[in-house]
Parts: C-alpha cells; structure tokens; sequence
C-alpha cells in the first residue's frame, strides 16, 4: 500500500481572500498557555506545547482537514505486506535552519531520540515503533510491533518533530533554544510568555509561512485574552465555551468573526468497569439515563456542548448514526434498570482535576444528578499529575475530556485499551475490533466497519457516562485567512498558525 501526494497542504479559505494576502504582516494569535519547555521530545504535555513548537519543527507527516494524513517531511510512504512497517521517501529540497539537509539519517537520529525513555518523556507516544532504519539517503524505514495503518498519524505529532541533528550532536539545551527544519525560526523566546517567530526563507510549502512574522502569546486568565482581543493587540484568540456570550457583541460585527472546528473530543464521567458495583452493563446504562446532559449544556457550557453517546463523533468514520439518542435523559428508566439489576448501593469516587472549570461544576452537577436516582458521588479534586494516575489504579471515576486523535483506532486505542485510562479491559470482541482496524491491508469500508462495531460496543454497554462534546472555537478579526486549517493539525484542543495569515 501506497501513499503519496504533492505540493503543500495549506488552503486559505476563511474571511479574507487569500489572493490579498499580505506578505510582510505580523499575525498574532493568543493561546491559554504560556511556552515552556521547548525540547519536542520531552514535552511532557505536548497539547500545551504543539502551538509553539510546530512553527518551527516539521515531522515526517501533518494532518489536515478532513482529517486526512498528508505528507510533511515525507512526500509518500510505503507499507510492507504485513502491514507492520513503512518505508517513508523524502522530499529533497528540505534544510534545517542552519542549512543542514533533512536526510534519512537526520530523521533516523531524532526518532531514535524520540523513541528512548531515556531522552524522550513522550517516549510513550511511539511505544508502538520497535527499530528506526536508514535505508538509503531519502528512504526510512518504520517498524512497528503490530500492523501499523496509524503510524503515519502518530509521526504528525512534535513528540516526533525532527531535529536538527547538529544541535543534538552539540548539545544543545533544546528545552530553551530551537533547532527545527519547519517554516519559522524563533526570533525571540520568552518563556513564561510569548514566542515571536520570523519567516524561514527558502522554505519548501510557503503556504505554511503566510505572515512575515509570526506571534504567539500565552494569556491564561479568559477575560485577559478577551481584553487584548477586542483591543486589537492580537488577530486570534482561542475562544472558551464560556465566553460565547461575551464575545457575541464582537462577533456580531462585520470585522470579526468565530469559528468552530469539528467536534472530536468529548467530555465524559471515565468508568473503571470493574469497579464491583459497575460490572453489571445494566447498572452503567441505568447512570447514563440519569444524566441530563441538555441541562448541563445550556446550564454551563452555553449551548456549545451537544450531548454525545458514543466515542466516535458525529461525521467520524465509524460514527453509528442509528444509536441516535441512545441515553437521552429519563431518571424513570434510570431507576427501572438500577432496580431490575439489583443495585442499591452505589458509589462513585468521581475525581477532578481541582480547580478546573468547567469540569469542577460539571461534577458538582451529575452528584446531583445521579444522587436523584439514588447512586452517590464522592467527588475527589486532584492536581492534574495525579488525576489521570490515580484513575488508573482502578476503583474511581473521572470527569475528563475522552481524548482524541487523527484517526478512530488511535482514539479508540488510547481511551480503552490503555490501562491508565480504562483499568479494567474491554469485551474481547471491542478489543478485536480495535486490533484489526489497525491492519492496512483491509479495505476502508471493513475498517470503518470495524471502527463502527467498537463504538456501538462502547455505547451500549456503558463504557463511560457520556455527557457532551465542546469544539476547539476560535475569534479572529476579518482581515485573518487560512483559519479553517489551524485546527486540524491534532484533535485535543489545538490550534496549530500553520497556514494562517493576513489579507493586506
């Protein structure tokens, strides 16, 4: 199997004609966070970080709407006939800052980096990659531990950006300099608050490099970010659920506008079914009858989370279309099956990140909710390091988003098949499911079949309480192109500035 395509992967079609574009204007976008450490491979949150590394480090991959997986560093790639590695040829007129060409053994040197536990914190992002070869000068081969179809997905990450093999020779203390190959070189760092980039030139796609120079601010406090928005001292701000009311007046004139990216992840009550009073499908079914995710909706996201009951989204390969409204709220038929399965005594230890919005008053919510019903929630506040680690132990809850990824299998992988996330196993027929749709060698429609059995398991036997998934939004004001593509790059949250630039 085969992959390859041409030229690069921008297109501009926001507000703005992009034939007006306007060459040498600085865009400046204002992201909730701050840079940190700058070393791709040991982000050790690379959702916080992608926004300020992707400026400056291609991968061998990008994904972009569609989603679709489209060639970076790579101009095609190659599976084996078993389907567990991929020879990636490279394109030829790429360089590295300094001048140094991307060569196969330039990749093969940063993805051994990538790889070793001992380098790399995200390490764990390519666990499923056994050996990095050099086959000749353009040609590397990826091997993989089992059928691989999402390896080129999970290479469209920083956590396997390539970097500039001189730096790593020499060094280089890359968590406070860069070293990349990508469209912009960082021209002023200063972490704790803003990257300013400028234009590489001689850059292979210069649609990647629309602005002369390139701003990315961390603003952390909502209404900050709001401020400078409306003040004109940014072009684009990551827009929260909860400030849809608050940017209404700005958006409703004809020099600013919003835009929501597909929804792809979703907020969820994360089970561990193994949990003794949770074992019975019945008593997680009865649960989710009891959520009134409309009323959390309208109550506190604004209308912007729309009730979800399944793990695969709406206009997702493998979506089941025919599960419909398959929990909607009826604490009647909530206490019918609580009842029916036996099931008096039932408590959740539901954990939360503390002090996270809205998650905190989500919770606070479903306590109520469910205690209708007659189960109890113990809800525990944990900082964010430990949330996910403690779930993982087995015997709590967690109120968190379902995370999401450029393909089904890796989504659906990383949310049940991961112990951390899902401790107790899923049915042997959902993880088959999963197992199989890895294999290139199938055809699309079997894979989206497969894709489409794993989520309607999910769904009817209650992997998690489903609530609602909340878009990736953006506000920009009408002279900003190419915000359609900024989101496109992962699913969690990011907006990436590749292909975003200012008509003149």
């Amino acid at each position: 199997m085969t992959v390859t395509a041409c030229g690069g992967s921008g297109e501009t079609t926001s507000t703005a004609s992009a034939g007006d574009l306007d060459r040498n204007a600085t865009l400046r976008m204002a992201w909730t966070l701050a840079p940190g450490n700058l070393d791709p491979h040991q982000s050790g949150n690379y959702q916080v970080d992608f926004n300020y590394l992707s400026p400056v480090y291609d991968r061998l991959t990008v994904v972009v709407a569609g989603p679709s997986v489209e060639p970076m560093l790579a101009e095609s790639w190659e599976y084996s006939a078993d389907g567990t590695s991929v020879d990636f040829t490279l394109r030829t007129d790429a360089t590295f800052h300094d001048g140094t060409p991307v060569n196969a053994a330039a990749v093969v040197k940063s993805l051994s980096r990538a790889r070793d536990p001992q380098q790399a914190k995200s390490a764990n992002t390519l666990a499923m990659v056994t050996d990095v070869q050099e086959i000749d000068d353009r040609t590397v081969r990826v091997v993989a531990n089992r059928p691989a179809v999402d390896l080129p997905a999970v290479l469209s990450s920083t956590t396997a950006a390539i970097i500039n093999p001189v730096a790593l020779d020499n060094e280089v203390d890359l968590s406070v300099e860069m070293a990349g190959s990508g469209p912009y070189v960082p021209e002023q760092i200063r972490r704790g608050d803003r990257i300013v980039y400028k234009r590489y030139d001689g850059y292979w796609d210069p649609e990647a490099q629309k602005a002369a120079t390139l701003e990315i601010i961390g603003i952390g406090d909502d209404n900050a970010r709001l401020n400078a928005f409306r003040s004109g001292q940014i072009d684009v701000m990551l827009a929260k659920a909860g400030q849809t009311d608050d940017l209404q007046p700005l958006i409703s004139q004809s020099q600013y506008d919003m835009y929501a990216y597909p929804v792809s992840q979703f907020y969820a009550v994360q089970l561990d079914i193994g949990q003794p009073e949770l074992q019975d499908p019945k008593v997680r079914r009865a649960l989710n009858f009891a959520i009134d995710r409309e009323g959390i909706n309208a109550g506190l996201l604004n209308g912007q989370c729309a009730p979800v009951y399944q793990p695969i989204p709406e206009g997702v390969d493998g979506h089941n279309g025919s599960l419909g409204e398959a929990y909607a709220y009826d604490p009647t038929e909530a206490r019918r099956l609580l009842e029916e399965a036996g099931a008096d005594d039932i408590t959740l230890r539901l954990i939360t990140v503390a002090g996270l919005s809205p998650q905190q008053e989500m919770a606070t919510a479903i306590q109520a909710q469910l205690a209708e019903v007659g189960a109890k929630v113990e809800i525990v506040p944990l900082p964010t390091a430990d949330a996910q680690l403690r779930m993982g132990e087995g015997g709590y809850a967690l109120l968190n988003p379902r995370l999401a990824y450029p393909t089904p299998a890796q989504t659906l992988q990383t949310n049940y098949l991961t112990e951390l996330r899902f401790p107790t196993p899923p049915s042997q027929e959902f993880q088959d499911a999963v197992v199989k749709s890895f294999d290139p060698n199938i055809s699309d429609a079997e894979r989206t079949e497969l894709y489409s059995t794993a989520s309607t398991i999910a769904s009817e036997d209650a992997y998690d309480l489903f609530v609602c998934g909340v878009p990736t939004q953006v506000a920009f004001t009408n002279k900003v192109v190419g915000v359609e593509e900024g989101g496109q790059a992962d699913f969690v949250g990011i907006v990436d500035p590749r292909y975003m630039g200012i008509a003149s």
